[in-house]
């Protein structure tokens, strides 16, 4: 009451409105000498403060510096830096890094380029606008899992996600506006994950997708996806105390959870006891969420005195494994309901075989309204946008896309051809797009050896996942005197200490850092003693599978983390079909996992692993116990998962039972497409009805968006399954909504289909509209798929983002 009566004062006062005006101004006033007052030295200190060891070492002062500079002048000549508080500017402003990419220049490129663009915009206004700007230079592509820097993604004109938000978090921080990157982990529904940016703006965060412009803030294709989720993190730089639910906290980053701004979300508390009912402090609790054949782990938290661990999430499953001095337990833990979750943690095993239904949140449709003429105008800047891309794209040679001027010098110097040609074979792709002049001439040999172990283990600089630097000459030359992998082994244990906790976000130390400084994680520990040994001409390499550090001496493979060769026993997968799949595939349908210490190591076997190629036969492993996944995913989303443990014992073969769990749902019909509906096909350049192209029997029809996330994994879902849908020979239509999201397509990307792929245009948005009103869709989101027959029945439906549904339609289609 006292509040409304001295606003009704003020408003019939006007001494007292300029009094309070005056105090406004006085207070900004002094935001703007305070902020002038802090010099970059104030600034370098605080970056410094928080840093992980490989930033500290890997970049010099000045480029820190210059990067303080940039920010400053951003936030001095753009309007909205006034808005920008102190809090904001050092936590979401200033930081270089943005997830686990190699830092560049790329704050003083881009920001003259887009002061110029963003000249009388509003704040929110910027925000899109910068997000078209990257949509004119970048695309989604998937690529692997080393993080491009925002230039590198510049250069080469696509990223997955997660490079593209780094991009878009790069560009909106050189115009001094607060930006962060928000992770799903994984998501719950289907196997994969996804990564966004979250953009400050007039008092509140607002999201968007990273190169994927929309007419208006918070709106992506990723909506209803996101309200599917059960955890959304971003990892904030330095210790910030904002109002979000805090994952974890060190000494250089603060993990906040940000899962309530896309998702009805419920906070659980853990109870962790032992056999006597008697909490347990300092037990080990990862939540894991079921995706691609495993429970990977999306939060670590600890227990407190009173054996309890809290966390909020959507409303789906989660498994809880809980571990400690060896010991592990793990349950299911159900979001949706209000129930006691206590979990008894002892030296007894769980129980060997475990079967769980997961169940992922259930979808909430809630979008931001948007005018046919915003979402007109928002389409033809795209069309204009991806025109100026393509255009780029068109002056592109090969993989190396703008890097082409540095391989092709190389290749016109290198005084061995033959060599230079297999160093850039032995590189990954995304190398070819990104390394520098220096580190190919760094690893030129005028030896001739095209043998495998030379060409990948000693000529190859790529060890892991690290940013490449010309290492070798410096090597060579410092560590002479060694003669062995043995000695190198030796020296390196001697005089380079192992400390993990300077780098908790596991960046990968440049080998030469760890050299200078004597002192690095784990991780970069191997990377480095494997970078030394190809230097001195010794095979070495990070085992692929298990992470173990080897070299290559008397004809095989030794361990350097043991003194005495690791006991080894073998396994053995026995299947017969079962679910609808001939050929259980690594990832997708299973996933093994050696218990260490209490807690799950995923082996990491290459992509294209499965049961026929691998372990169908005795496979070798080290000694100790392991857990068997596999995983049915339903069209809904939901899992039937199957968990077993075993033992490999030294010099003994382990058969075990590979089992997939069967839905015993029949196909049944679920709605009605008339086969008479006309579309126009692109090959012919006629109109005409399914019925007339597909025949008599069943079809797929999929409606799906050009340049468009979920609707690329689609596609490339179904290439991976030609030859299923080529031998089930059916017509697969693919429908665009309209002739201009037609001639957004790039077609290709997309050579690998099925021979039964029928391209086309869905008329004026007939087809599309009937599928809606059928199923009584209240969503929007592409693409859409149903397997339909010329009787105008359907089976089956899928809409959004679903990763696997080339092999989804297949088992239906088998049951047909």
């Amino acid at each position: 009451m006292k509040h409304i009566l001295l606003l009704a004062l003020l408003a019939l006062c006007p001494m007292a409105m300029l009094a309070n005006k005056t105090q406004i101004e006085q207070k900004t006033k002094t935001v703007k000498r305070n902020a002038k007052q802090t010099s970059v030295e104030t600034y370098l200190d605080f970056l410094y403060r928080y840093m992980p060891q490989p930033d500290k070492t890997d970049y010099s002062r000045e480029f820190y510096k210059q990067n303080i500079a940039l920010a400053l002048q951003a936030r001095k000549d753009m309007p909205w830096g006034e808005k920008v508080s102190e809090d904001l500017f050092q936590h979401f402003v200033l930081p270089v890094r943005v997830n686990n990419e190699n830092l560049d220049e790329s704050r003083a490129v881009f920001f003259p380029d887009l002061k110029t663009r963003l000249k009388g915009l509003s704040m929110k206004e910027a925000i899109l606008e910068v997000n078209h700007w990257c949509h004119e230079k970048v695309t989604y592509r998937p690529s692997d899992a080393r993080t491009s820097s925002p230039l590198a993604s510049v250069r080469t004109a696509y990223g997955r996600c997660g490079e593209e938000s780094t991009f878009l978090v790069a560009a909106l921080r050189s115009v001094c506006i607060p930006a962060r990157q928000v992770y799903t982990p994984r998501w719950a529904h289907t196997d994969d994950n996804h990564a966004w940016v979250e953009a400050w703006a007039d008092g509140q965060w607002w999201f968007l997708g990273a190169c994927e412009p929309e007419p208006v803030l918070n709106l992506g294709w990723f909506n209803e996806s996101a309200s599917r989720g059960l955890l959304m993190h971003t990892k904030v730089f330095g210790d910030y105390k904002g109002n979000e639910e805090v994952i974890s906290s060190t000494p250089f980053y603060t993990e906040i959870n940000v899962v309530d701004n896309y998702a009805k979300a419920t906070k659980k508390t853990l109870r962790i006891v032992d056999t006597q009912d008697r909490p347990i402090a300092g037990a080990r609790v990862e939540f894991k969420i079921y995706n691609y054949a495993e429970f990977f782990t999306v939060a670590t938290k600890l227990t407190d005195a009173r054996g309890e661990v809290s966390i909020t999430a959507g409303l789906g499953d989660m498994i809880a494994w809980v571990s400690k001095d060896g010991n592990y337990a793990f349950k299911k833990i159900n979001f949706r309901e209000s129930q006691p979750n206590i979990i008894v943690l002892s030296s007894v095993r769980p129980q060997r075989v475990n079967d769980f239904d997961i169940i992922p949140p259930a979808m909430v449709s809630s979008l931001p309204p948007v005018t046919a003429e915003q979402r007109r105008n928002n389409d033809l800047r795209k069309m204009h946008e991806d025109s100026i891309r393509q255009a780029y794209e068109a002056t592109m040679k090969d993989e190396s896309r703008g890097n082409y001027d540095v391989i092709n010098r190389f290749l016109a110097e290198a005084k061995n051809q033959v060599m230079a040609k297999k160093l850039l074979e032995v590189i990954s792709k995304k190398d070819l797009r990104d390394i520098q002049l220096a580190v190919l001439k760094d690893n030129e040999t005028e030896r001739t050896d095209t043998s495998e172990i030379y060409c990948k283990y000693v000529l190859s600089p790529r060890v892991e996942n690290e940013w490449l630097v010309p290492y070798k000459a410096v090597f060579r030359k410092e560590l002479a005197a060694i003669k062995s992998p043995q000695q190198l082994l030796e020296w390196t244990r001697k005089n380079i200490t192992i400390d993990n906790t300077q780098n908790p976000q596991h960046l990968r130390m440049s080998p030469l850092s760890v050299y200078r400084t004597k002192r690095t994680d784990n991780r970069s520990w191997k990377i480095f003693f494997v970078s030394a040994a190809r230097s001195l001409g010794f095979p070495a390499r990070v085992n692929e599978i298990d992470g173990r550090l080897q070299y290559w001496a008397d004809g095989r493979w030794n361990d350097t983390e043991k003194a005495k060769v690791t006991p080894t026993g073998k396994l053995q997968l026995d299947y017969s079909r079962m679910a609808g799949i001939d050929d259980p595939k690594y990832y997708i349908h299973f996933s093994i996992s050696k218990i260490v210490n209490g807690k799950t190591q995923l082996l990491t076997y290459p992509d294209e692993t499965t049961w026929q190629t691998t372990f169908n036969k005795p496979v070798e492993l080290e000694t100790g116990t392991y857990m068997l996944i596999t995983g049915t995913r339903l069209a809904n989303g939901s899992v039937l998962a199957h968990c077993e443990t075993f033992n490999v014992e030294k010099g003994k073969t382990t058969n075990v039972r590979l089992s997939l769990r069967e839905s015993n749902d029949e196909v049944q019909v679920i709605g009605s497409l008339n086969a008479e509906n006309n579309y126009f096909d692109t090959a012919t350049g006629t109109t005409t009805s399914l019925l007339a192209t597909a025949g008599r029997g069943y079809y797929v029809i999929g409606i799906i968006a050009p340049n468009h996330e979920p609707s690329n994994h689609t596609l490339r879902d179904i290439a991976l399954c030609k030859e299923g849908f080529e031998k089930w020979g059916r017509k697969i239509f693919f429908l665009f909504e309209n002739e201009e999201a037609r001639s957004r397509f790039n077609a290709s990307e997309f050579e690998n289909m099925p021979s039964t792929v029928v391209w086309g245009t869905d008329i004026k948005g007939n087809i599309y509209n009937e599928i809606r009103n059928e199923f009584h869709l209240t969503s929007s989101s592409l693409p859409i798929f149903i397997i339909a027959d010329s009787f105008n029945r359907v089976v089956f439906i899928s809409q959004g983002y679903t990763i696997g549904l080339g092999e989804q339609l297949l088992k239906v289609i088998g049951k047909l």
